[in-house]
């Protein structure tokens, strides 16, 4: 099977292991950020490794921590969506890439038309933000792109909620799969060499993410990929490999299901890049000027987030109407 590596992810090829389930699949860039990402010094998009496109929207001024990000590359597109009142750092544990991201800094900041730096690169592990002198409450927004499974999930979790701003959001991706990994399987040298023995059962990842405090995970998109290898594909007893996007919201009095209260919202259009239409999650789209019904935990998000100027939520908790359905 033949790929070639694109300049945006998902690439077609994961290492050596993974590839796409058809060529073209998986998300598309979206349109506010394919002019930014020509701006980005090549040297830092080649050698980028990510599996998802978790740059979040509505960033202008903020704070955003970017958990493993190698040569720079999301933390440079945050970079320029925050602007320079914004700031974004960057952790990661690979001096190399740390070095590349950091000779870069200059020519991006020239490229976005920033009068000073507002990105910093800083080593450390992701599961131990405190060694990396991170501070509780720090950040609006924390980010990650195929880092998560590459440290104890728990802990790193448990650190992103420690250093979110109350109402802040974890948006990231990374690769899991739709059962447990035996542990033959998992101590595979090829899926060990590529990163993907520690790939989580996404229902497991899910309890995880809730025992960490964030009460009510939500999945973005999700796209298959297979194994390059068939002869290691025939040895995986029916394990399938999938590229995630989650948001992960720390809003204080989240249930553990969506409730009805006979609420609704209406998105304004005012999120940068996002004029027509804005997406939370895959079950929730929401188009301009349409009143569309929300459960509880929906209303409490767009409504204590970053997102709360950018909606209008009709009707209150004063009165409870059972599960959530939503409308068809």
């Amino acid at each position: 099977m033949t790929t070639h590596a694109s300049p945006w992810l998902p690439r077609e090829r994961f290492g050596n292991a993974l590839a796409l389930s058809a060529p073209g699949t998986g998300p598309e860039p979206p349109a506010r950020l394919r002019e930014l990402l020509e701006r980005i010094p090549p040297e830092v998009v080649e050698r980028f490794t990510g599996c998802g496109s978790p740059i979040p929207e509505a960033i202008e001024g903020r704070r955003v921590l970017d958990l493993g990000c190698g040569t720079g590359r999301d933390v440079f597109l945050c970079a320029a969506l925050a602007g320079p009142t914004g700031f974004v750092m960057g952790l990661d544990r690979d001096r190399e890439h740390l070095e590349v991201a950091r000779r870069s800094v200059e020519a991006a900041m020239r490229a976005f038309g920033h009068p000073e730096p507002n990105v910093a690169f800083r080593w450390g592990n992701i599961e131990n933000l405190e060694e990396a002198e991170l501070e509780d409450e720090g950040f609006d927004v924390v980010i990650s792109n195929r880092a998560v499974n590459l440290a104890p999930q728990l802990k790193v979790l448990r650190e992103v909620y420690r250093v979110l701003r109350p109402g802040g959001e974890f948006y990231f991706a990374d690769v899991y799969t739709n059962r447990r990994l035996p542990a033959e399987v998992a101590a595979d040298q090829e899926l060990v060499r590529d990163h993907l023995g520690g790939a989580a059962y996404v229902n497991d990842f899910l309890r995880l993410a809730r025992k960490a405090g964030f009460v009510d995970p939500r999945v973005v998109g999700r796209y298959r990929l297979h194994l390059a290898d068939l002869g290691l594909e025939a040895r995986m007893g029916g394990v399938e490999f999938w590229a995630y996007t989650f948001r992960l919201f720390k809003v204080a009095d989240l249930e553990d299901g969506e409730e009805d209260y006979g609420q609704a919202a209406r998105y304004l259009g005012s999120i940068p890049g996002c004029a027509h239409r804005f997406v939370l999650d895959a079950d929730h789209r929401f188009e301009t000027g349409r009143a569309v019904p929300v459960g509880g935990n929906t209303a409490r998000i767009l409504g204590r987030s970053r997102f709360s100027r950018h909606f209008d939520l009709i009707g209150d908790f004063s009165r409870h109407y059972g599960p959530f359905r939503p409308r068809p």
